[in-house]
């Protein structure tokens, strides 16, 4: 194996079903899912990890990320139980999400021998080129005890490493799928934090007020409550006014400005979109500067899209590249 970053992202996949009067289409999807494939798209090789059902919806699910030329030893096939979907309707031009429960990605197993290993790999090759190491994952998949004892060990193991990773939560709230406790052990152990101003007040930020204030004051406290990690970056999403971004040390976050979509469809997988940039600059030594910049505008080109994912490579070229 080349000596490359490592990208290990853990967590659901699903298909997004829209309803007849959205449209009707269904829609590969799931917040990790969507950062792998466009980390894929952008030209990384990321370990997904996760669970489809042996149906009809999972085996499409494989085959599609094996013609995106993606990694899918990580994804688990489960004989019995059903691949996940959701039902989205949009109101007011948001997206509302009904989250099928008890299906494969609530069921993620531990991962086989031959997967562990794949992971060291992974992990040892960013050491060896003194390159990043980052573990992604959002709070939903730990909705069910099964995938939550599975990733709680596959964070013991990726983030506790002697070749240890950092941390990348996408915070994601889906109520009522979380509890404050889990998002402040998942929090307190995290490197890079993602989320939106909602959750900002969810993780115990002040719920009203400036977002720049709010982003100040929260990154303060998250720098001081944490597990033996540093708090690298605190990113705050504001939709169609773009992002902040706090780091330690900094007199004021940096803010930049979202472009307006050339057409918009709808915003899910935006979110997404830009987490999965971000992380790519992470990988890629590249300023935050430079990566918010690239993510805002990547996010609001995948409003154009019905859905988070597109199978044409070209679409991924970021503003940057050209």
């Amino acid at each position: 194996m080349s000596d490359s970053p490592a990208a290990i992202i853990v967590g659901e996949v699903l298909w997004d079903c829209f309803s007849e009067q959205d449209g009707g289409k269904r829609i590969l999807g799931g917040a990790p899912l969507n950062v792998a494939w466009n980390l894929a798209g952008l030209g990384m090789d990321p370990l997904f990890i996760s669970a489809v059902g042996d149906d009809e919806l999972g085996h499409e699910i494989i085959q599609r990320m094996k013609s995106f030329g993606m990694e899918t030893e990580g994804v688990a096939v489960l004989p019995g139980v059903d691949t996940g979907t959701v039902q989205v309707t949009l109101q007011d031009g948001e997206p509302h999400y009904d989250i099928v429960k008890g299906v494969a990605w609530d069921q993620i197993p531990t991962p086989t021998h031959a997967l562990s290993e794949l992971i060291s790999d992974r992990m040892a090759a960013a050491h060896r080129a003194n390159l990043p190491a980052l573990m992604y994952h959002g709070s939903l998949a730990f909705r069910d005890e099964r995938s939550r004892a599975t990733l709680t060990k596959l964070r013991e193991k990726i983030l506790h490493d002697p070749i240890r990773a950092s941390a990348f939560f996408d915070v994601n709230l889906r109520a009522p799928h979380y509890t404050s406790s889990l998002l402040d052990e998942l929090r307190r152990s995290a490197s890079f934090i993602k989320l939106n101003l909602d959750e900002l007040g969810e993780l115990g930020s002040e719920a009203d007020g400036d977002p720049v204030e709010r982003t100040m004051a929260a990154g303060r406290a998250f720098e001081k409550d944490t597990n033996d990690v540093t708090l690298s970056g605190l990113l705050v999403t504001l939709g169609s006014d773009g992002a902040l971004c706090y780091t330690p040390g900094c007199s004021e976050p940096l803010r930049v400005r979202s472009p307006e979509p050339e057409s918009m469809e709808d915003p899910v997988g935006a979110g997404d979109a830009f987490a999965a940039v971000v992380m790519h600059g992470i990988l890629t030594g590249r300023p935050f500067t430079n990566s918010l910049h690239d993510a805002v505008a990547f996010a609001s080109k995948v409003c154009s899209l019905q859905g988070a994912t597109c199978d044409d490579p070209h679409f991924y070229r970021l503003p940057s590249d050209s």
